[in-house]
């Protein structure tokens, strides 16, 4: 699957930026949907989801809130959650509103009482197929988990997580290249991306077979010579581990971070928080 997002002309998708649920969305989460919306000049839908299961909880008569501090509880209420929630997600879209207009990208905002993977599913569903999903809070913080995003949200050809330290989506955007088929819809997203991040779009041949590395890297060089401006760079892989990359990739100050899932960096769900988490920047997670 190629990283791509409709043109708000073509009405075949956008970014979807989730939020919802008691977490404050992360301030480079917000950014990369922006970043994402300007570089494929596309719009936002900026979509919080109040977790039906939430209400389910606060009908329980044993149910009871507890203060951040741990020394004040109230009864845990339908009515005063969705007031709660209420506050909450007009708060959050008034951010992501203003923030929007200062980037000059259209957004159009939501709020849907869900289980919030069907949500997302009807949200891609209802103008896809071109739609990335950008999840506003940082990952393992509560989020749903790519793999079943994945799964369930056929209408999407990425998944961008940020990290709780996540602090930049200005700079350099390296796409990661496993196979050669790939080459070209993984360069095509990095130079459009590079357009908003201020960076340089660089490719990065991650192998763990000599041979298969060797013969890969040349028909590599041999597709970019009609574009010896973008960076090329191996990293062997019999020698480093996912993190070792994500920390090589932070010294340059990678602004986005391109990669499939189920990839080398992240081959399965439980790898894609630490590496994600090691990353100054976005992680663009693609099929």
């Amino acid at each position: 699957m190629i990283a791509h997002i409709a043109h708000a002309d073509e009405q075949r998708g956008r970014v979807v930026l989730w939020l919802g649920g008691s977490g404050e969305a992360h301030d480079t989460a917000v950014d990369a949907a922006l970043r994402l919306a300007q570089a494929f000049e596309s719009e936002i839908e900026s979509l919080f989801i109040e977790d039906c299961q939430l209400y389910d909880l606060a009908e329980l008569p044993f149910a009871r809130e507890i203060s951040l501090s741990g020394r004040r509880t109230r009864a845990f209420s339908a009515a005063s959650l969705a007031k709660d929630m209420q506050a909450h997600a007009a708060a959050l879209q008034r951010s992501v509103l203003a923030r929007a207009r200062a980037a000059d990208v259209k957004v159009q905002t939501r709020v849907v009482r869900a289980e919030p993977i069907q949500a997302l599913a009807q949200a891609c569903a209802e103008n896809g197929p071109w739609n990335v999903v950008t999840v506003g809070t940082p990952i393992g913080q509560g989020n749903m988990g790519v793999a079943e995003i994945f799964d369930t949200v056929h209408a999407t050809t990425g998944i961008v997580v940020t990290g709780p330290k996540a602090q930049r989506t200005s700079g350099p955007v390296i796409a990661v290249v496993e196979e050669l088929e790939r080459l070209v819809p993984m360069m095509r997203a990095a130079e459009r991306i590079a357009t908003a991040t201020g960076g340089d779009a660089r490719l990065w041949l991650l192998e763990h077979d000599q041979a298969r590395q060797d013969w890969i890297e040349g028909q590599i060089r041999l597709a970019l010579s009609p574009s010896p401006n973008i960076k090329f760079d191996v990293v062997d892989m019999s020698i480093h581990t996912p993190l070792d990359v994500a920390r090589l990739m932070r010294r340059q100050r990678a602004g986005f971070v391109i990669a499939r899932f189920g990839g080398v960096l992240a081959p399965h769900e439980d790898g894609v928080a630490p590496f994600a988490e090691a990353l100054d920047g976005p992680l663009f997670l693609v099929r």
